[in-house]
């Protein structure tokens, strides 16, 4: 469905992604994995064509999207949910959601309405806070909200940047349990960017790792966590 090739992401003289090649098929989730300044987000970043890329392709669903213009890849159907969520803050939770399915002209005011209730129906906390500002949501709230606005687009893949970055630990698995029921419930395919290796590779079909601009492993979820040099960097297991 998405495929990489070659990518590569400068910043100056900076080389953030030096050349590399990943793929996601649909219906999976996929993770990528790493620490901090692996290249992680600005790997995601140019797949949206938010960051001008160096070099390579960017191929979605048999068709080279490398030029396209940030819109014209939402409207492919590529959901980019960034780091540090990005909500409008002083609009509402519900206006907020307005704006994630704004660019779906076609939709009749009754299929509006019907994923409004989807996604209150998958995020009760967001109905019962539908009529506060964005600004006045705690930090798992407004990562709900994020993911949330993303879904309105109905995206046919979902890219999340960092979903468990500075939320509590009670928070995060209700994040990573949300994601998985996302994929699961909704058909959505997941890339997943997330520093929490664990926690990433806990719902993954396959992941890969990022070290200083390259790939330096892939494989399927199980033989990633089994893995003794990974288990050691990355998962906390000496």
């Amino acid at each position: 469905m998405l495929k990489a090739e070659d990518l590569k992401i400068h910043y100056g003289h900076v080389e953030a992604v030096k050349g590399i090649s990943f793929e996601v098929e649909a219906g999976e989730i996929v993770t990528i994995i790493g620490s901090n300044g692996a290249g992680k987000s600005s790997t995601l970043r140019g797949i949206s064509n938010i960051e001008d890329k160096a070099g390579g392709k960017v191929i979605f669903q048999g068709e080279d999207i490398t030029s396209l213009p940030a819109h014209e890849i939402v409207d492919k159907g590529i959901c980019h949910v960034p780091e540090g969520r990005h909500i409008f803050s002083q609009l509402t939770v519900e206006e907020n959601l307005y704006m994630g399915s704004y660019s779906k002209t076609d939709q009749t005011k009754a299929e509006y309405q019907d994923k409004l209730a989807r996604m209150y129906d998958i995020f009760p906390r967001l109905k019962e806070r539908r009529n506060q500002d964005g600004g006045n949501l705690s930090g798992g709230e407004q990562q709900m909200l994020a993911i949330a606005r993303g879904l309105m687009m109905d995206p046919v893949i979902m890219m999340l940047d960092e979903p468990s970055l500075g939320l509590a630990p009670l928070l995060v698995e209700q994040i990573i349990k949300l994601i998985k029921e996302i994929n699961e419930d909704l058909g959505t395919t997941i890339l997943l960017v997330e520093q929490n290796a664990r926690k990433a590779l806990s719902i993954a079909h396959r992941g890969y790792v990022m070290e200083t601009g390259n790939i330096i492993m892939s494989d399927r979820r199980e033989k990633l966590i089994n893995d003794p040099k990974l288990a050691e960097a990355y998962l906390g297991v000496g």
